[in-house]
C-alpha cells in the first residue's frame, strides 16, 4: 500500500447544497448569518456537518492562514476548538484558553495547577452553556468558569478512586453536566455521571462495569477477580427529541487477558444509551465481546437519518470497523472494514502475537461524521499492527493508578512506521459500501468536518492540513503547518467571512509523533 488516492463517485446528489435560510456575505457568496461550534463534535447529533457553504470544492484550494493562537506547552494537543460567539477554547492538561476567534490572540488562560494528571495528561476540550465553559481535569475534578473571563464558578471533584480521571468533554443539556471518567487500563470502573449545570452537585451515575444480576453474570463471579474497565474517552451524542444520551465505551480490564475476565464483560466496548434524565439504561451494542486487543469504543457515537430513511447510530471503534445500528441499538445494518484486519482470533502468547489493527489502530478520539448533502459517512483510522506479550501474575496486581493490563511489554510493540497507514473512508450508510477512501503514511486521528459547501476538513500527523472533495476524496488543499495534527478542524462563520480552526502540535510517544509548542491555526479566502 502506498499514499495514493482511490475514488469512486457518490451519487450526483454531490451537487445540492443546503437550503437552509441564508445571507450573502462579503465574499459575494450566500451565507448563513453568524454561526458558532458550541460542541465537540458540532451539535448533539455529533454528525460534524456544517451548514457553511461560503468555501467550497471550487475554492477551498486558496485557504490562507489569518491567525494563529500559540500556546506555549508542548504535549499530545488533541483538544476541540468550541466557538462561542467570537470566542474559541481550547484545553490543555493544566490550562484552559480562550481567544479570539478571528485572529488568535488570547483573551484569557485559566491555570488549573495540574501538573501530573491521568496517564493521558492532556485534555480534549469545553463544553459550554449560559455563559459558562465546562471541563474535566486529569486529577478527576470537574470544573465551571465564567466563559467570558475564565473566573472559576464551582470545582467538584468527580470521580472516586486513584486511576480514575477526565479526558472526555462534557455535553450540556437541560441544565445538567454528563461527563465519563477514563483509567480502564488503570484498574479503574468506567461511569456516566449526570451533574447540576448551576452547583456541580451529582445528580446520577450509571456503572459501565456490570453490577445488575443479566449482566453482571457476563463477568466472573469469584470475588478474587477484579472487575475493571469501561472508561470513556472523547464525548457523547444526545438525541433531545427522545431524551437519550448515547455513550461510547472503553476496553475491560486486564486488557490483554481474556481467560482472567471469562464471559462478555458487559458493558465494555460497547456503545450504551441512557435515558438523559435518570441515567436508566435503554439498550445497549456490544461491538467486541470479551475484548482481549484493548480496542475500545473511544469516539462519540453519530446519530442521523439516511437518505433511505433509517435513523440510524453510527459508531467506529480501534476494532477497524465502522457499524451502521438502528436508533434501538437492536439492529446492524452494516459492518464495514475499514483498516486492514488480521490474526485477530490468536491467543494472546508470552512469546508475542502480533494482530492488526493494533492497540493504537482503529479510530481513537475522533470518530465518523455525516453529510447528509452526500447521504456519506466519513471516518479516520490508523492501519497499524501491534505485538503484544502476555505477562506473568506480576502484571495482574490491582494497584491503580498503576497499570492493569496483562502483559509484559505494555501497550505492545507497534510495526516499523513504513508499516503504519492511515485513511478517511466515506461510506454509505445505507448499503455499507466504500464509496472512496483517501490514504496516507501516516496516522489519522484529527477531527473530520463535512460541509455544505461540498468540502471535507481535516489534517494528518505529518502535519497537513487537508481540505478534500467529500464527493471524491480528490485533494483540493494539502498545507504544511509544520506540526502533527491531532486535534479539532471547526468551521465557524463571523461577520460574514467563514473560519476554519485547525488544532495542531501533538507529541505523543505511541502514537510516535514529534512536535513543538502546542497551536491553533485560523484559515479563510483571501478577502475581494
Amino acid at each position: 500500500m502506498n499514499a495514493s488516492h482511490r475514488f469512486m463517485s457518490i451519487a450526483t446528489a454531490s451537487l445540492l447544497l443546503c437550503s437552509c435560510a441564508m445571507q450573502t456575505g462579503e465574499h459575494g457568496t450566500q451565507q448563513r448569518a453568524d454561526s458558532g461550534w458550541q460542541h465537540y463534535n458540532g451539535g448533539y447529533d455529533a454528525t460534524r456537518f456544517s451548514t457553511l457553504a461560503q468555501i467550497n470544492t471550487g475554492n477551498a484550494g486558496s485557504l490562507q492562514e489569518v491567525g494563529r493562537l500559540r500556546i506555549p506547552e508542548t504535549m499530545s494537543f488533541q483538544s476541540e476548538v468550541v466557538v462561542v460567539g467570537d470566542t474559541m477554547f481550547v484545553t490543555t492538561l493544566s490550562s484552559t484558553y480562550a481567544a479570539d476567534a478571528r485572529t488568535g490572540q488570547q483573551r484569557w488562560v485559566r491555570d488549573h495547577g495540574v501538573r501530573e494528571g491521568g496517564p493521558a495528561r492532556l485534555g480534549r476540550g469545553v463544553g459550554y452553556a449560559d455563559g459558562r465553559v465546562f471541563r474535566g481535569l486529569g486529577n478527576g475534578h470537574l470544573v465551571a468558569m465564567d466563559a467570558r473571563t475564565g473566573a472559576v464558578v464551582w470545582d467538584v471533584v468527580g470521580v472516586d478512586q486513584p486511576g480514575e480521571y477526565y479526558t472526555s468533554v462534557p455535553v450540556l443539556w437541560e441544565g445538567r453536566i454528563y461527563i465519563g471518567n477514563s483509567g480502564s487500563d488503570y484498574g479503574a470502573i468506567g461511569h456516566v455521571r449526570a451533574f447540576d449545570a448551576s452547583t456541580g452537585r451529582r445528580l446520577w451515575n450509571f456503572d459501565t462495569v456490570a453490577s445488575t444480576p443479566e449482566a453482571a453474570r457476563t463477568w466472573p463471579t469469584d470475588p478474587s477477580r477484579v472487575k475493571a474497565g469501561g472508561g470513556m474517552y472523547s464525548s457523547f451524542a444526545l438525541d433531545p427529541q427522545t431524551g437519550v444520551l448515547y455513550c461510547p465505551v472503553g476496553n475491560p480490564g486486564p486488557d490483554f487477558v481474556r481467560d482472567y475476565r471469562r464471559g462478555d464483560n458487559l458493558y465494555t466496548s460497547s456503545v450504551i444509551a441512557l435515558d438523559a434524565r435518570t441515567g436508566q439504561l435503554k439498550s445497549h451494542y456490544q461491538l467486541v465481546k470479551n475484548d482481549f486487543h484493548d480496542w475500545d469504543l473511544a469516539a462519540s457515537p453519530v446519530l442521523f437519518t439516511s437518505r433511505g430513511g433509517r435513523t440510524m447510530v453510527a459508531v467506529a471503534g480501534k476494532d477497524g470497523h465502522l457499524y451502521g445500528l438502528s436508533r434501538d441499538l437492536r439492529d446492524v445494518h452494516f459492518k464495514t472494514a475499514v483498516t486492514r484486519v488480521e490474526n485477530i482470533d490468536a491467543p494472546i502468547t508470552p512469546q508475542g502475537t502480533r494482530f492488526l489493527p493494533g492497540t493504537q489502530g482503529g479510530t481513537n478520539w475522533y470518530g465518523p461524521s455525516y453529510s447528509p448533502m452526500l447521504n456519506a459517512l466519513f471516518v479516520p483510522t490508523i492501519d497499524w499492527a501491534s505485538t503484544v506479550k502476555l505477562g506473568g501474575p506480576e502484571t495482574l496486581k490491582h494497584d491503580p493508578p498503576n497499570p492493569f493490563i496483562g502483559s509484559s511489554n505494555g501497550f505492545g510493540d507497534q510495526d516499523p512506521k513504513d508499516q503504519r497507514f492511515g485513511h478517511i473512508t466515506a461510506v454509505d450508510p445505507d448499503t455499507g459500501k466504500v464509496l472512496w477512501r483517501y490514504d496516507t503514511d501516516t496516522s489519522m486521528v484529527a477531527a473530520v468536518t463535512p460541509t455544505a459547501g461540498g468540502v471535507l476538513l481535516t489534517g494528518d500527523t505529518n502535519g497537513n492540513f487537508l481540505a478534500l472533495d467529500a464527493a471524491s476524496g480528490r485533494v483540493l488543499l494539502k498545507k504544511d503547518l509544520g506540526d502533527p495534527i491531532g486535534g479539532g478542524v471547526t468551521t465557524y462563520m463571523l461577520g460574514g467571512v467563514q473560519y476554519v480552526a485547525v488544532a495542531g502540535g501533538m507529541k505523543n510517544p505511541v502514537v510516535q509523533t514529534e512536535s513543538g509548542p502546542a497551536w491553533v491555526a485560523i484559515f479563510a479566502l483571501p478577502a475581494r
